[in-house]
């Protein structure tokens, strides 16, 4: 029995196949769009390293560790990379949120650690007025304590991972370090690696920015060079597909890094762009033209204008009196006849 027509095409796996219907034999999104695969994580520009160091002070007890990184620079995806490889040896509890407060970073450990207490705690919080949620606080801290200090699933030590827009402020670090302090038959029941947003400026000003040895554990995500974009590209297809591992010619890797600054988010935004703009040119791999639509500045939007009447204010406020002048004498004038 013969095969209907479009059947033949996608059996002999035609490079015609249209793309209203490429999307349905799709394995994936296509290059690029899942940027939190450890799958795909690239030990280039000194992450690898930053992974290992972390990992050895971990296992050396080290209480807290920094990350910092710009915003793209891949704190979330080394994060994951980092608890996948400290799994085996220890509880991984993640705290990923924008607001970090000692509250709420007590919150997320009395879930974990003792969530018989977590829903009484929550209640105890709504009800109780905001002074007193100290009490609450010191109680749900004693309770965490006592928690390490009798043993965790597995006797695994604790490792919290802090993946959080906000700055470590004095409560939160008071707290880690009462936390970390807490050891049973001498292990270090709870230690912390902290990933922090940061701009190069605030790094330059910390002094980890471009250290060659971090100071006190502080470890800085620097942007990407020429020569590791070319390699991240030729990395990350070659574990995508390795038929098209060579999409990315030198040219094209230098305009992405010109575009794209060596910050990973943008690099992916770039390259994932032109991969959707070669799809709409029903083409299955990029080529420097789509890239370099890809890589146009966004349009700046016109700001907004303010309305009609507020910009003539003064003009319709003028005009508004004198009629109302011309009225009240076109009043009078009436009323004398």
């Amino acid at each position: 029995m013969s095969l209907p027509q479009e059947h033949r095409r996608l059996s002999t796996g035609d490079p015609h196949l249209g793309l209203e219907r490429r999307q349905y034999f799709s394995s994936s999104q296509g290059p690029f769009h899942n940027a939190s695969n450890i799958f795909l994580f690239y030990g280039g520009g000194d992450r690898g390293s930053v992974v290992d160091t972390i990992v050895r002070a971990v296992r050396a007890g080290e209480p807290l560790s920094h990350v910092h990184g710009e915003r793209g620079s891949g704190k979330t995806l080394l994060s994951l990379v980092l608890a996948e490889r400290l799994a085996e040896h220890r509880n991984i509890i993640r705290f990923e949120h924008d607001g970090l407060s000692a509250e709420a970073l007590l919150q997320q450990l009395t879930i974990e650690l003792c969530p018989r207490l977590a829903a009484p705690a929550a209640a105890a919080r709504g009800r109780a007025a905001p002074e007193a949620r100290s009490g609450v606080r010191a109680s749900a801290r004693r309770a965490i304590v006592r928690q390490l200090a009798l043993g965790t699933p597995g006797d695994r030590p604790v490792l919290l991972i802090i993946d959080s827009a906000s700055a470590i402020d004095t409560d939160v670090q008071e707290l880690l370090r009462e936390l970390s302090a807490v050891r049973r038959q001498g292990r270090r029941m709870l230690q912390a690696v902290a990933f922090e947003r940061m701009t190069i400026d605030d790094a330059r000003a910390l002094g980890v920015h471009a250290a060659p040895q971090p100071p006190g554990h502080h470890h800085w995500l620097r942007r990407l060079t020429l020569a590791e974009i070319s390699d991240y590209l030729q990395h990350h297809m070659l574990l995508f597909d390795y038929n098209r591992r060579d999409t990315f010619s030198r040219d094209m890797a230098y305009f992405i890094a010109d575009r794209s600054e060596g910050v990973f988010r943008s690099i992916n935004t770039i390259a994932r762009n032109a991969f959707m703009i070669a799809g709409l040119d029903n083409q299955e791999r990029p080529s420097m033209s789509h890239l370099l639509l890809a890589g146009l500045p966004p349009r700046e939007r016109e700001p907004s204008r303010a309305p009609f009447v507020r910009r003539h204010r003064r003009a319709v406020f003028a005009l508004f009196a004198s009629a109302v002048v011309a009225s009240l004498l076109t009043a009078i004038l009436l009323s004398a006849r």
